[in-house]
C-alpha cells in the first residue's frame, strides 16, 4: 500500500453461511489447528448428494450448487423451488450464523485487533471486516498476512470470498470480484477496480439503485464520473444522506470539507471472550477428597492471580474430575458475593466435594471459570470503626455462603413483610440477595404476632376434649378475629395465644369455615 498512513481493510464474505451455519459446533473451533494451504480466491461450498435450500419468510435465501443447477434462485418461493429441484428445505437460523461469526472472529483475533461484523439483509450474506494496516510489519507485509488469514479460514467448512481495499465497504464490495492479493495494491488501484462493479451490489439501498438505473447509471464508475463532474451534494439531495455517506466512504471523499482523512473515526477494538482453565494430572489414582485438597488450593490460587491481574472477580466456578477411562463428573461452586481471592472458594469447594464420595479414582482435576466480571471499585468513608464492621460483614457473608453450600440454596433465606390482614401473606420468604421490606406492618404493632410462622398451619388434635400438638395446649389470650381474602379464598379465623404443657408459647386459631383448630406460629 503506497499510502503508509492509510487504513487497509480485508473483507471476508461467507457466501454459504445460511446453509453451513446450520451444522455449527463449537468443538470444531476448539480443535482447529493451522495447516499449510496455498492462497486461493475462494472456497466453493462443499459437495453434497442432494439439492438444499435455506428459506426465510417462505422465500429461498440460499441454494447450494445442485439446487442452482436445477434452476433455483434466491427470492423464489418454496413451492417453485421444490418443483424444480426436489430440494431439501431448511429454515434459516440467524442465531447460529452469529455464533459462527463470533467463533471466526476469535480465530482472526490473532491477526488483527480490529474486527467488525457485516451483514447484508438483501443478499442474506454475512462476513468479517479486518483492519490490517497496523499489523503488516508483524506478519511480513500484505501478501504474507492475507495468506495466513485465508489459510486459517480455509480449514473451516464455510465458503468465503475476500476483498482488499482502503475502506470497509469498498473491501466488502470488492469481495464480489476476483482479484488476487499481490501486496503492491494502492488506493488508485482499488478505486479502479470498484469502478468496474455493477450498482446491483448496492442492493441494501434498493430505492437508490432503482433511481440510479432510471437515470442511466449501471456501474460504480458511472457514479464516480458524475461525482467528478459535479459534486457529491447532488446525490445527497436525490438519494438521501445515508446512501451518500456510503459513497463517500467507498471513494474516500471529504464531504463538506470535514477533512475526514485527518479525523478518522476510531476503529472498534475486538474483545475476545476470556476464561480461565487449568488442570492437574496426578501421578497416582486419588480416592479421597483429602488427597485433592492441595491441588484444589493450587488451582484456586492460580485463578486468584489470573483475576487480580485483570482486575476481575467471579461468582461461579466449575470443577471437573476425570479418571483414566475418561469418565467425568462436574461440580459447581457458587458464591452470592463476587470473589477475587481464593480462600472462600476453597472452603465452598471442599464442602461440595465432601458432600458425597468420589465416584471413581480421580486421575485429573480441572478448574474452569467461564464468566468473570470487572472488579467493582467501592468508595470508602473515613471511619475508624469501618474495619471492624467490614470484618463482621465479611464473616457473615462467609458463614452464609458455607451454609448454602452445605444445605442448598433453598435452605437459607430471609423474611420480608407485606401489609395484609391474612397472617401467611404478611411474611415473605426471599433469597438473601433480594431487597426486602423490614418495616413491620401496622397489624404487628397493634396485635399479638409471632415473628416466625409455620409455612403451612398444622392441624391440632383433640384428645379427651383438650387440644393436643406435641403436647397439650391451653388457650390464654384471645380471640382475635381475622377475616380477609373474600375475593379469592375466604379466610375467617379466631386466633389465640396458647401455652403448651412444656411452657412453649404458640399461636393457634380456630377456622370458622371447617371448624378445626390449627397451630400457625411459635413465639420466641
Amino acid at each position: 500500500m503506497n499510502e503508509s498512513n492509510s487504513r487497509l481493510w480485508l473483507a471476508i464474505r461467507f457466501f454459504d453461511l445460511p446453509l453451513t451455519a446450520l451444522s455449527f459446533t463449537e468443538q470444531f473451533f476448539t480443535d482447529l489447528s493451522l495447516t499449510s494451504r496455498p492462497l486461493t480466491t475462494s472456497n466453493l461450498d462443499g459437495a453434497t448428494d442432494k439439492p438444499q435450500v435455506v428459506i426465510q419468510k417462505k422465500r429461498v435465501i440460499f441454494a447450494n450448487s445442485l439446487a442452482q443447477q436445477a434452476g433455483v434462485q434466491p427470492g423464489m418461493d418454496i413451492t417453485t423451488a421444490q418443483l424444480l429441484s426436489s430440494c431439501e428445505v431448511l429454515p434459516r437460523d440467524e442465531t447460529k450464523e452469529q455464533s459462527v461469526l463470533h467463533a471466526l472472529s476469535e480465530q482472526c483475533y490473532q491477526f488483527s485487533p480490529y474486527i467488525e461484523r457485516y451483514s447484508s439483509e438483501a443478499l442474506a450474506q454475512s462476513g468479517l471486516l479486518l483492519e490490517i494496516s497496523t499489523c503488516l510489519k508483524l506478519f511480513g507485509g500484505i501478501h504474507a498476512l492475507c495468506e495466513k488469514i485465508i489459510t486459517q479460514l480455509a480449514q473451516t467448512p464455510y465458503g468465503f470470498n475476500y476483498g482488499l481495499a482502503h475502506s470497509a465497504p469498498a473491501a466488502w464490495y470488492l469481495s464480489f470480484a476476483d482479484y488476487a492479493i499481490s501486496g503492491a495494491e494502492s488506493k488508485a488501484l482499488f478505486i479502479a477496480r470498484l469502478n468496474k462493479l455493477s450498482i446491483a451490489l448496492l442492493c441494501d439501498y434498493p430505492r437508490a439503485v432503482e433511481a440510479l438505473r432510471k437515470t442511466g447509471f449501471n456501474t460504480l464508475g458511472d457514479i464516480a464520473t458524475q461525482i467528478n463532474a459535479k459534486s457529491i451534494s447532488s446525490f445527497k439531495k436525490r438519494l438521501g444522506p445515508e446512501f451518500t455517506d456510503l459513497l463517500c466512504e467507498i471513494y474516500a471523499i471529504d464531504q463538506n470539507f470535514q477533512q475526514a482523512a485527518l479525523f478518522e473515526a476510531p476503529r472498534n477494538n475486538y474483545r475476545p471472550v476470556e476464561w480461565f482453565a487449568a488442570e492437574i494430572q496426578f501421578e497416582y489414582p486419588v480416592t479421597l477428597v483429602a488427597q485433592l485438597e492441595p491441588a484444589i488450593e493450587n488451582l484456586l490460587q492460580q485463578l486468584s492471580t489470573y483475576l487480580r491481574k485483570r482486575q476481575q472477580q467471579c461468582q461461579s466456578i466449575e470443577w471437573r474430575i476425570a479418571d483414566i477411562y475418561h469418565h467425568q463428573e462436574l461440580i459447581q461452586v457458587h458464591s452470592d458475593e463476587p470473589q477475587s481471592h481464593w480462600q472462600l472458594l476453597y472452603d465452598l469447594s471442599l464442602i461440595q466435594f465432601n458432600n458425597k464420595a468420589l465416584p471413581f479414582e480421580v486421575d485429573t482435576l480441572k478448574l474452569v471459570c467461564e464468566q468473570a466480571m470487572p472488579l467493582q471499585q467501592r468508595s470508602q468513608v473515613l471511619d475508624f470503626e469501618q474495619r471492624r464492621r467490614k470484618s463482621t460483614l465479611q464473616d457473615f457473608t462467609v458463614t452464609i455462603a458455607k451454609l448454602k453450600a452445605r444445605l442448598g440454596d433453598g435452605a437459607v433465606y430471609k423474611l420480608g413483610y407485606r401489609d395484609s390482614r391474612v397472617p401467611e401473606i404478611t411474611n415473605a420468604i426471599l433469597a438473601l440477595a433480594e431487597k426486602c421490606n423490614q418495616q413491620l406492618p401496622d397489624v404487628h404493632l397493634k396485635s399479638l404476632r409471632p415473628t416466625w410462622l409455620l409455612t403451612t398451619p398444622e392441624l391440632i388434635e383433640q384428645r379427651h376434649e383438650r387440644l393436643y400438638w406435641h403436647g397439650y395446649l391451653v388457650p390464654l389470650v384471645g380471640p382475635e378475629r381475622v377475616i380477609g381474602d373474600w375475593w379469592q379464598k375466604p379466610v375467617a379465623r379466631d386466633y389465640f395465644l396458647a401455652q403448651r404443657q412444656d411452657h412453649l408459647p404458640v399461636w393457634i386459631f380456630f377456622d370458622l369455615y371447617n371448624k378445626q383448630w390449627y397451630v400457625h406460629g411459635v413465639f420466641a
